[in-house]
């Protein structure tokens, strides 16, 4: 019976030694900075609104950016993208020090999505650096459409250059016909500070 006591208040101990140890080894981060609560401007209000119902769209153009702006320069380690209809595009933080745009991603959202027509959510962890800006480039929506042309024209975004159709030699192109570019919300977070 001492025997079959000691394992039980070891198992207890190890127990709650456990649960302590993986709350100081898990990665504790600060709310929302991303939030139009603290300041944070964005140029679609759906897009930082904190409300996962609403939409940020952006017109059917071949040129269409996502973009927050903090208050100042802040350190940045995860985003999370809730997503609308976007299939392909480029993560970029505005570097305050060469005043450039650099990328930290390039996304293609997954094919298999068990019925759903596009990746309901994007996380992007381990980043580390500062920004004031951080901009959301759409190459492709789930809902851009892909034509054939003989002609390109001005302004056309060609994603393909072919010289048959078929069994027949036909030199032609493969144009994206943009659409409207949705994205539910976007979060970003840095490390908690100790208390």
């Amino acid at each position: 019976m001492r025997y079959f006591t000691s394992i039980c208040i070891l198992f207890i101990f190890l127990s709650i030694s456990g649960c302590r140890l993986t709350h100081v080894l898990s990665t504790q981060y600060s709310e929302n900075i991303a939030s139009a609560n603290y300041g944070t401007e964005a140029n679609h209000p759906g897009l930082n609104d904190g409300n996962l119902e609403t939409v940020a769209t952006l017109p059917a153009t071949n040129e269409r950016h996502f973009i927050i702006k903090f208050t100042d320069v802040q350190p940045v380690r995860k985003i999370i993208l809730h997503n609308g209809n976007l299939f392909r595009f480029k993560m970029y933080y505005l570097n305050p020090e060469t005043d450039s745009w650099e990328t930290f991603d390039s996304v293609i959202q997954r094919r298999e999505l068990d019925g759903k027509r596009a990746q309901a959510m994007f996380v992007f962890d381990r980043l580390n650096f500062h920004t004031q800006m951080i901009r959301v480039t759409v190459t492709r929506t789930v809902d851009d459409v892909v034509v054939n042309k003989l002609k390109k024209e001005p302004g056309d975004k060609v994603v393909d250059q072919r010289t048959s159709f078929g069994d027949q030699y036909l030199p032609h192109y493969r144009v994206v016909r943009p659409s409207i570019a949705q994205v539910r919300e976007i979060e970003v977070y840095h490390l908690a500070k100790n208390k």
